[in-house]
């Protein structure tokens, strides 16, 4: 990257995902151990794709590209940035980014949160910001399919073929969907450094800006990515072997304990129905990939970029298209984007020579 705002926002979102406090044993303190705030993940991120790229020619590509079929993440991720779509549907990706977040979402998954959770009973997961969800709605509604248990199992409607997280049948005997999404946040119910050092020497002072970011958290009531709705207008639409009338999207936040466990600590859901504005959604993704397969090569719009999206991405080490270099976009992605670029030495190292 050569834009310095781009560039400060894009290492900014990767302190935000990948810094971490880290704890040193050996250097006894009030807690036990010493903590420090560490980048190191953050610096081994941008090093893994420095790497990588200097050895674009091995990336393996993926023979998949000729497939005709279009699955409902291919729609999502297309929404999410269609250089993401090209880049996951043209390599093997061997070096995901997120992938402890990806492994953590998988283990949740796995836990069935959708069906085994207690609504609203849960002493230490926030509820409250349940705007578009009653509990009833669940548990009173019969499990259908769960896509978690039966992964070979697949919907296919035409190019269409997709496997949503759940489907219940309601009490009106209608069919919905609910996906679940998983997203690591602090819970601002810890206890903040500073106030575990002023509880050490006997106080109970206030952290005013840890309780400032409980009060925002607690009414926090979601913000739902157009890529994950998407996903699901897609089951609704596809899906023939039922009568989807409705969706819902789940975004579970969690949080690693003491013991290196995730655990829940807040839940946010939104209804989706089939209206104008997402069947456009759908419509814009769908014929989006279907004119990037058919020309092999579209336009690519710099300007709506969003660098803390692509410090998101999983495929991000694979992308040449965050510096804002390429207007076009190829499919397969082309290895010519992967180039890396010299830049000048930083005045800051050069001190340090």
């Amino acid at each position: 990257m050569s834009n310095q705002d781009d560039i400060n926002t894009y290492l900014s979102h990767l302190e935000t995902l990948y810094g971490r406090m880290v704890s040193y044993p050996s250097q006894k303190h009030y807690s036990g151990s010493i903590w420090h705030y560490s980048v190191s993940d953050c610096i081994d991120q941008i090093k893994q794709e420095v790497d990588l790229k200097k050895i674009k020619h091995t990336i393996n590509i993926n023979g998949a590209n000729d497939n005709s079929m279009i699955n409902a993440t291919d729609l999502a991720n297309y929404n999410y940035c269609p250089a993401s779509y090209a880049i996951g549907n043209s390599f093997q990706i061997e070096n995901q980014s997120g992938i402890e977040f990806t492994e953590i979402g998988k283990q949740l998954h796995e836990q069935l949160l959708a069906v085994r959770t207690n609504w609203f009973s849960g002493r230490d997961v926030d509820y409250s910001s349940y705007n578009d969800l009653d509990a009833d709605i669940v548990n009173k509604s019969r499990l259908i399919f769960t896509g978690h248990q039966d992964e070979k199992r697949k919907f296919v409607n035409g190019i269409w073929v997709g496997v949503p997280d759940y489907i219940f049948q309601d009490k009106e005997d209608d069919f919905f969907v609910v996906e679940e999404k998983f997203h690591r946040k602090r819970d601002p119910n810890k206890v903040s450094e500073y106030e575990r050092m002023d509880a050490f020497h006997g106080g109970a002072g206030m952290d005013d800006e840890a309780e400032a970011e409980r009060n925002k958290w607690r009414e926090f009531k979601g913000y739902f990515f157009s890529n994950h709705i998407i996903q699901i207008v897609s089951y609704i639409r596809n899906i023939k072997e039922y009568r989807i009338a409705y969706g819902y999207l789940l975004y579970w936040y969690y949080d690693i304990d003491s013991n290196s466990e995730p655990y829940i600590h807040k839940v946010v859901a939104k209804k989706i129905i089939l209206n104008e504005e997402t069947e456009n959604l759908y419509i814009q993704a769908l014929q989006g990939i279907e004119q990037l397969r058919a020309a092999k090569q579209i336009p690519f719009t710099v300007d709506t970029l969003n660098m803390k999206k692509c410090a998101g991405c999983v495929v991000n080490k694979y992308c040449g298209h965050k510096t804002r270099r390429f207007e076009n976009l190829t499919f397969p992605y082309n290895l010519q984007f992967l180039n890396l670029y010299s830049t000048d030495f930083p005045e800051e190292l050069k001190r340090t020579l």
